[in-house]
């Protein structure tokens, strides 16, 4: 394959419609449920199925036939359709739990694609990005973002005089039972996950750089990303302080993004950043104690939030973009 894949409008434009153009699109229907007072937790769900979906349509829209793992990407371009329908369920049968059901169709479906996308011969999943490089020291950098995330937690506790009776919840068993337990849950429920890495990661990260460097190709996807987010950020995150939901999002996304960045290139492993995404996610049921991701929605999010997120996030993830990593330009990372 292209080892310095080309931002051609060809692979972009069926990408950026389906990437930037069903959220955009859904974000109406998402509007009309959240002002409605319908549960909208099927919305974020489902979205992060769209980046994915966007690279697939684009490499089987200019990729020969035969190199593609095309039974595992039909079958998640199908399961992207089933979850859009979920969110569209929301407005035609309010009273349904569509949250419960859009997670059985997650489980059901990560099990499904874990076996089709092994039924596909190495070289075809290797040519797709679909393979595990970097062995068990891959590991590694998910390790080391989980030390730097929870360091900036913990300061974050600091600051706000809380750190005394966070550090006695850390002494229980409770967050570290439940973070225990998200390593068997990855496999039940990798697949939204994948959905955001292999389209950002995989498939827009190498094309941005590519264009505009090592550096500023990550950088333009961090700002990407952020506003990505934005339908979410108005209806769902925090609707009440929509703007500055949009600056922490745009923060959280530029910082990890270089991280995240950071160890794709370094690993070549696209599963490296897929399980930076959801131990990223999910650590919130650690960090809060919460028994529901749903906590994520109607926050309240404010311009002091806002800073020391820059602060801290700036602090502990902006330095990777000074590593060597950026300054290659070929080898790793589909550079």
């Amino acid at each position: 394959m292209n080892t310095k894949p080309a931002c051609t409008a060809r692979e972009l434009v069926p990408f950026a419609l389906i990437a930037f153009g069903l959220p955009f699109l859904m974000g109406v229907p998402l509007g009309m449920a959240q002002r409605a007072g319908y549960a909208t937790d099927a919305f974020a769900n489902a979205q992060m199925f769209y980046p994915a979906a966007g690279a697939m349509a684009a490499l089987l829209l200019t990729w020969p036939k035969g190199a593609l793992p095309r039974r595992f990407f039909w079958f998640y371009l199908a399961s992207t359709v089933l979850m859009a329908g979920c969110c569209l369920g929301v407005l035609a049968a309010p009273a349904a739990n569509w949250l419960v059901l859009c997670s059985a169709v997650i489980v059901a479906a990560s099990v499904i694609a874990w076996v089709l996308l092994l039924t596909h011969k190495k070289p075809v999943r290797e040519a797709a990005g679909l393979r595990w490089h970097g062995g068990a020291g891959a590991l590694g950098y998910v390790a080391l973002f989980l030390a730097l995330r929870t360091a900036s937690v913990f300061i974050s506790m600091a600051l706000a005089g809380q750190l005394g009776g966070y550090a006695a919840y850390w002494m229980t068993a409770a967050p570290w039972v439940t973070m225990l337990m998200l390593v068997p849950n990855f496999f039940l429920s990798f697949l939204p996950f994948f959905g955001e890495e292999y389209g950002w990661r995989y498939f827009l990260q190498p094309r941005l750089q590519s264009r505009f460097g090592p550096r500023g190709g990550v950088l333009l996807l961090g700002v990407l990303w952020g506003l990505w987010h934005l339908p979410l950020n108005l209806f769902y995150y925090a609707p009440d302080t929509a703007l500055q939901s949009v600056a922490s999002q745009l923060v959280t996304c530029v910082c990890f993004g270089v991280f995240f960045a950071w160890a794709y290139m370094r690993t070549n492993n696209i599963w490296t950043a897929v399980l930076l995404h959801y131990f990223n996610n999910n650590m919130i049921l650690v960090y809060t104690g919460a028994g529901d991701a749903a906590v994520i929605s109607g926050q309240t999010v404010g311009w002091g939030d806002v800073l020391v997120q820059l602060a801290l996030f700036g602090a502990l993830f902006l330095p990777f973009l000074a590593s060597k990593t950026f300054r290659e330009t070929s080898g790793k990372g589909e550079l």
